[in-house]
Formats: C-alpha cells, sequence, structure tokens
C-alpha cells in the first residue's frame, strides 16, 4: 500500500498530468494539421477527427488536473490566484504564465469547437490558428520547466514532437501554396 501511495504523490500526479496533457496536445494539434489536407477523406479523416476531438478535451481535462493538483503541493506551494492569473506566479514566473496561457488556449479552443455553428467557420476558423501557440507554450513550459526534462527521453520527446509539427505545418503550408498556383494555372488557362 506504501508503493501505491509514494506513486500518487502531488508531484507524481502533477508530473504525469502535465505530460500527459502534454502529449495529447500534439495528438490534436497534429491530427488537426493532417485533417486540414484535402488528400485524406472518408474513414481516415473520421478516424482523425476524432483523435483531433477526443485529445483536444482529454489533453485540456490532464492540463486542468496538472495545474489544481498543484494547489496541494507542499514543496513550492501554489495558491489558486497564481495558478489562474498567467505570470503571477512567484516561482517561475514567465515558463509558469505560458504553460497557463496554453491552458487557456485550450480552453478557447475547445469551446470555439463545440460553438462552430453558431461562430461561424470563418471565425471559428480564426480562433483555431491559437492551436499553434497554446501547443507551443505547452512546450516550452515542459521542456524548460518539467522535472523530467534532464532525462534523455523527455528532451527526445518534446524535441521530436515539436519537430513533426514544424514538419506538418511546413507541409501544410506547402499544400495550400501548390493548390493555389494550381488553381490559379487553371483560371489561366480558361481565359
Amino acid at each position: 500500500m506504501n508503493a501505491l501511495l509514494d506513486t500518487l504523490t502531488v508531484w507524481a500526479t502533477t508530473r504525469a498530468a502535465g505530460m500527459t496533457s502534454y502529449l495529447l496536445l500534439f495528438f490534436s494539434t497534429a491530427a488537426g494539421i493532417m485533417m486540414s489536407l484535402k488528400m485524406l477523406n472518408g474513414r481516415a479523416k473520421s478516424i482523425l477527427l476524432t483523435v483531433h476531438q477526443s485529445s483536444g478535451w482529454f489533453g485540456l481535462l490532464f492540463g486542468m488536473v496538472h495545474g489544481t493538483v498543484l494547489l496541494f503541493d507542499q514543496y513550492v506551494g501554489y495558491p489558486a490566484a497564481e495558478l489562474l492569473i498567467p505570470f503571477a506566479s512567484h516561482s517561475h514566473r514567465w515558463l509558469n504564465g505560458i504553460g497557463t496561457l496554453s491552458l487557456y488556449a485550450m480552453l478557447i479552443l475547445v469551446a470555439s469547437s463545440d460553438l462552430m455553428k453558431k461562430l461561424g467557420r470563418k471565425v471559428w476558423r480564426t480562433i483555431h490558428f491559437f492551436a499553434f501557440p497554446a501547443y507551443f507554450m505547452a512546450l516550452v513550459h515542459g521542456f524548460m520547466l518539467g522535472s523530467d526534462s534532464h532525462y534523455s527521453w523527455a528532451r527526445l520527446m518534446y524535441f521530436s514532437t515539436g519537430c513533426l509539427i514544424v514538419l506538418f505545418t511546413a507541409f501544410r503550408i506547402a499544400a495550400v501554396k501548390f493548390e493555389h498556383s494550381a488553381a490559379s494555372g487553371k483560371a489561366k488557362n480558361l481565359s
């Protein structure tokens, strides 16, 4: 029983919740980028949508657990105001601040997705671009402040997931440019 209690300490719980939240945010961001490619449709797009939405929701929930559990931390001692107000923390002000902002951005993204029909596609799409800063703020927060970041497996995880998002984004931008140039080429040929 003591081994179980040692495993469920505040510090272990917040570390696990933070890492889980980050990885789910990675999966949601990656699936969202891949879904936006026009070459996927049918079942593949449906699966990606499920991964995108589910990992976004669960990433937000684990992010909330990550912050909430810190209220019970006896070592640093975070009051609620320091966890809820970006850059108000007495410990690692900037790194904690971007972690809080990332969580708020995730909350806005999830809420706006549920309100997409009311907001309209254009507004929803504009809001959805917050996924990129939210992801990269979570990456910096975890890499720079995470207590596991001194391990090579954690550094490799942050580096590889960050590189994949940059690669997927670059591929998506190139695909959009290709689509626009192909469309303008067709328009010139029709004239």
